[in-house]
């Protein structure tokens, strides 16, 4: 019979994982809290790492804006798979009396002591983190951006893990001389927040392999770019897909950063809802009405493990221009006579100029829009048919 770690990583390929390793709670210990499995399970002696690649082909359609929402949907299978993954791990180890948990993908983080909820936190600290257990499970190494790149598919992957009180044997780390990361340092270049910081540094130890990455800006800086609360590059040339905007420069100082975040989480109708997938991601993920809203994470889908291809993306990033929204939900590019409209929940937002020529509009819902996009695109047609009524009354 198979060993049990043998079991499990070809149950995780023939279910459609790309690459499967394992790692231990010991090997894990030298490592920043998120790697610690016992946070969720304090019985953890093992964690089994596991990474689905996404499409290649869709990843670079997004980036260059010729398609927003097929890599969205993507992401979304991706996602699905990954449960589905994790869950049939965690079924068969429990089936052989081991306890397990299959780890949620995102969004939930650990407590923070000044925050009453997720609009308040700052840190985003996630309960465990895939990435560590990536990197100690051989999957791949944290390139400069801290994603975790591979050398089959780059940084283009998504992480699950299942932890389980199962004592298996561990892999190992993937050594510095095949390291995948040559510090191209691509990803600092098409972070339209510059989270990424090209030339300060940081280091970070798991399982005994110390990695040098960018020491980035406030988490919360990330939150605000990949939320689409500002999607704007410096050069105002190229965004990611958000057609929100500040109006002005993100703040340097972290704790001006982290208001700001906040003030822009509160007004956030997405934060407020009773239904929110924050509340239950792995809910949403399944939901078939639900939209895997998806603006930014350029610094991973630019990461090829080709130098040259990651060059090639690059310039798609940056000769793709800027994203307008359309009364409809959708996001397409800007053209030189759109406007940016003062918004009530603190952002000014994108639209094409003859978006706001059309008079009279009925406002438009299909399932699993943004919140945010939803209740712009109702506070925009508001006001066109407000100005239709008082120009009928002209008349």
């Amino acid at each position: 019979m198979d060993s049990i770690e043998t079991r499990m990583k070809s149950l995780a390929i023939s279910l459609g994982a790309n690459l499967v390793g394992i790692t231990t709670t010991k090997a894990l210990a030298d490592g920043p809290p998120s790697a610690d499995p016992r946070y969720l399970l304090p019985s953890a002696n093992s964690v089994v790492s596991f990474a689905v690649s996404l499409d290649r082909d869709l990843a670079k359609d997004f980036i260059s804006k010729k398609k927003w929402r097929p890599h969205c949907d993507n992401r979304k299978a991706i996602a699905q798979k990954l449960y589905t993954i994790g869950g049939a791990l965690s079924g068969q180890l429990r089936s052989e009396g081991h306890e397990s948990i299959n780890v949620d993908l995102n969004n939930n983080y650990r407590p923070e002591k000044a925050a009453a909820d997720i609009t308040e936190m700052t840190d985003f600290h996630p309960e465990f983190s895939h990435r560590y257990a990536g990197l100690a499970a051989g999957i791949g190494r944290l390139g400069w951006s801290g994603n975790l790149l591979t050398k089959e598919y780059g940084a283009l992957v998504e992480l699950g893990s299942v932890l389980t009180s199962a004592n298996l044997t561990s892999d190992s780390p993937i050594p510095d001389e095949k390291h995948p990361c040559d510090r191209c340092k691509m990803c600092s270049l098409v972070c339209p927040v510059e989270m990424v910081q090209p030339n300060a540094s940081t280091q970070v130890t798991v399982a005994g392999v110390t990695e040098t990455i960018s020491r980035k800006r406030p988490n919360t800086c990330c939150w605000i770019g990949c939320t689409g609360y500002e999607g704007l590059s410096s050069s105002r040339t190229w965004s990611n897909w958000s057609p929100y905007r500040l109006g002005r420069p993100i703040p340097e100082d972290k704790q001006a950063l982290d208001a700001l975040c906040i003030r822009l989480q509160k007004a956030d109708p997405q934060m407020q809802a009773a239904d929110s997938y924050l509340s239950n991601y792995r809910q949403a993920v399944f939901d078939p009405d639900w939209f895997y809203y998806t603006v930014c994470g350029f610094c991973r889908s630019v990461c090829s493990p080709c130098r040259e291809e990651r060059l090639a993306n690059r310039k798609l990033i940056t000769d793709s221009g800027t994203v307008a929204l359309l009364l409809d939900g959708s996001h397409q590019v800007a053209d030189k006579t759109a406007v940016d409209v003062q918004t009530p929940f603190g952002l000014r937002v994108v639209v094409p100029r003859e978006e706001l020529s059309k008079g009279r509009t009925k406002i438009r819902k299909w399932p699993g829009q943004f919140p945010l996009d939803r209740e712009v695109i109702k506070f925009l047609c508001q006001q066109l048919n407000s100005a239709d009524q008082k120009g009928r009354a002209a008349d």
